[in-house]
């Protein structure tokens, strides 16, 4: 009778063990779901401060960029096309259309090696060398700097980095990407806007502040232009959840952008049509439905590139380019396209 208590007792001592294990288990294994859930939701969000600033950019390019021919003589142009970055003569650097004149006039050669860019691939040619009334030059006409007006998108305090434009800087007669060596954002004054409409596009005009830089860059690509602030650059924005998802619906949203008192404000736009194809530079169609908007710009205009555009309160993109006969519609780009 004792031995059948002793094992009863001890039957029910570890059948108790094992439950309570078990319970002990469940509780670890629930605790390890809900840190995991927490972690995904802590790393999953990122948030950057909305910009909207109109702001002065100018830009030293990498090279010289061809832009045109002095005359069609072959036998001076050689294999150098428009568009065509130019970035040594001889060996020697060539940084600015300045740097051409001084090589050549010190070399005083009837003929040179050009080195320049084409699409990303290094190409030399043998140019001869036109000497007028005194000088030595090439015959090209080249451009090395670049400026205008541009609006600021958002600011990444994490790698502390703005973007900005939402488009290439390109040239005005090539239309070709220019490599940057040095750019320079300015803040702007006497703003003026020209108002668009059916039959022109409006733009922004201002003075450049050229006194103080505020942001430095050389990061130009499709999707805008990249830097760093520098002059303790004031933000006057709160943060807010950059959406990376391209989660984008059509329907409201908002932009951001200065007003006639260069005060920050939201304006309300829709967004009509997303565009499914990766081929082009842009990724939605906007309009602009805000009456005090459109009546102080008359919707989209030059210098409005890079406006941000806010959608369920989450950065989704950027505006890039204005409808020719149509200020109140443009393009725009998702915000994942500037970060890549």
């Amino acid at each position: 009778m004792l031995n059948r208590k002793i094992y009863f007792k001890l039957l029910c001592i570890f059948v108790f063990i094992l439950i309570l294990s078990g319970l002990l288990k469940n509780k670890v294994a629930i605790n390890n779901v809900s840190v995991q859930t927490l972690s995904i939701v802590k790393t999953d969000k990122k948030y950057v401060y909305p910009l909207g600033n109109i702001v002065a950019i100018k830009a030293d390019t990498d090279g010289v960029l061809v832009i045109g021919y002095e005359e069609e003589d072959v036998t001076y142009i050689g294999g150098v096309k428009i568009g065509d970055n130019i970035i040594k003569i001889n060996d020697k650097d060539v940084n600015n259309s300045i740097d051409v004149y001084k090589i050549l006039n010190s070399l005083k050669s009837e003929e040179v090696i050009v080195t320049f860019e084409r699409n990303g691939e290094l190409k030399k040619e043998n140019l001869n060398v036109k000497y007028e009334d005194g000088i030595y030059k090439l015959g090209l006409w080249v451009r090395d700097k670049v400026s205008g007006i541009g609006t600021m998108t958002f600011y990444d305090p994490q790698n502390e980095t703005f973007y900005a434009i939402g488009h290439a800087i390109t040239d005005v007669d090539t239309n070709n990407l220019l490599k940057i060596k040095e750019g320079y954002l300015y803040n702007i004054h006497n703003l003026e806007i020209i108002k668009g409409n059916s039959s022109s596009v409006g733009r922004i005009n201002g003075k450049f502040d050229l006194s103080t830089e505020i942001g430095i860059f050389n990061n130009n690509s499709n999707f805008g232009i990249s830097g760093g602030l520098v002059n303790k650059y004031k933000i006057n924005s709160e943060l807010i959840e950059l959406d990376t998802s391209n989660d984008v619906k059509i329907g409201d949203a908002e932009i951001i952008f200065e007003d006639e008192n260069r005060n920050i404000r939201r304006y309300k736009i829709k967004i009509e049509k997303i565009i499914n194809n990766k081929k082009l530079d842009r990724d939605m169609i906007i309009k602009v439905t805000d009456d005090e908007l459109i009546d102080y710009t008359g919707g989209i205009i030059q210098g409005m590139s890079g406006i941000p555009i806010v959608q369920n309160n989450k950065l989704i993109g950027s505006i890039t380019h204005v409808f020719k006969n149509n200020p109140k519609k443009g393009y725009g780009i998702f915000i994942n396209e500037m970060i890549q």
